[in-house]
C-alpha cells in the first residue's frame, strides 16, 4: 500500500509522536521487554521519517517499508542502513511465528540506537 495520504497533520506532530514511540521503546528496553522495545524503536523512525515526507511534500505513503520512506525523503546513505535494519523489527516484534531473527535484549538495544540516530536526524532535517 504505498498511496499517499491527503490530511496528514503536521510534520511537528508526527515528530512528536516519533520522540514518544522511542521513549516507549526505552521504557519497555529497560523492563526486559525487547520484543516491545523492537517494535515501538521501528515505530520510532516511521513516524519520524514520514513527518520529513510530510514537511517536503505535504503528504506520506502508507507504507511500513522505511528504506522507501528514507529514500522518498532523499535521506543519506547511513539513514537508509539504519531504516532497512528497523525494518525487520516491524514483522518480528508483532508475529511470534515470523521467521526473522529472535528479538533478544542484544538486538532491541541494537534497535533502539537505530532508531535514536534515524529520529536525530529527522530533528535535523525538520528545523
Amino acid at each position: 500500500m504505498m498511496g499517499a495520504a491527503g490530511s496528514a497533520g503536521s510534520a511537528l506532530e508526527w515528530l512528536r509522536m516519533g520522540r514518544r514511540n522511542l521513549r516507549a521503546a526505552k521504557v519497555m528496553l529497560d523492563l526486559g521487554l525487547a520484543d516491545m522495545a523492537a517494535f515501538h524503536a521501528q515505530q520510532a523512525a516511521e513516524f519520524v521519517l514520514k513527518a520529513v515526507q510530510i514537511s517536503k511534500s505535504g503528504r506520506f505513503s502508507r507504507t511500513h517499508d522505511l528504506p522507501s520512506l528514507a529514500a522518498k525523503v532523499s535521506a543519506p546513505p547511513r539513514i537508509v542502513r539504519l531504516a532497512s535494519l528497523l525494518t525487520a523489527a516491524y514483522v518480528s516484534a508483532r508475529y511470534p511465528d515470523s521467521v526473522g531473527p529472535k528479538i533478544t535484549r542484544r538486538r532491541g538495544e541494537m534497535y533502539l540506537d537505530a532508531a535514536r540516530r534515524i529520529v536525530r536526524w529527522g530533528r535535523q532535517e525538520l528545523r
